[in-house]
């Protein structure tokens, strides 16, 4: 019995150590547990204060981009504005351009109808010479016949 009683006794101490062993076992995975949430929240405190820094530098960088894109809006619109301006010059060049030749076309229609009548006038004068030309020519015909004629009739008489 001793064996067995001994044996039983020494058993029930193992129990009870499994139990002490199992138990404290409990405790440390508790305590680890609570630590490893004591670490998700420190980091996650560390996350949003890293959050809040992000955030901030990201609105120091949004400031930034803000600024740059209001300075690049503002120098497309100069460009714009000297490109409106340049296009203005070059249309009022280009309608001064206009007006001077169109005043210069007419102009040269003005002188060509000048020069279409006083052609006309000349081919007039000169149909009329052409015409008195070829009467001359018939009168002296005419004349030198009647001549011819009379100086026959003068050599005859002699």
């Amino acid at each position: 019995q001793r064996w067995g009683g001994s044996g039983m006794g020494e058993s029930r101490r193992a129990l009870l150590a499994v139990r002490a062993v199992v138990c404290l076992q409990v405790q440390l995975e508790d305590r680890n547990e609570r630590l490893y949430g004591l670490g998700d929240l420190q980091e996650r405190t560390g996350k949003l204060a890293g959050s809040k820094t992000d955030s901030s530098a990201r609105m120091v960088f949004s400031e930034e981009e803000k600024l740059k894109i209001s300075k690049d809006l503002v120098d497309l619109q100069i460009e714009a504005n000297k490109m409106k301006e340049q296009y203005d010059m070059e249309n009022f060049e280009l309608k001064n351009m206009i007006l001077a030749l169109e005043n210069r076309v007419l102009e040269l229609e003005l002188c060509g109808e000048k020069v279409t009548g006083e052609r006309d006038a000349l081919r007039e004068r000169l149909h009329a010479l052409e015409t008195s030309r070829k009467e001359l020519a018939d009168e002296y015909i005419i004349l030198k016949s009647n001549y011819l004629a009379l100086g026959k009739e003068l050599d005859q008489e002699v």
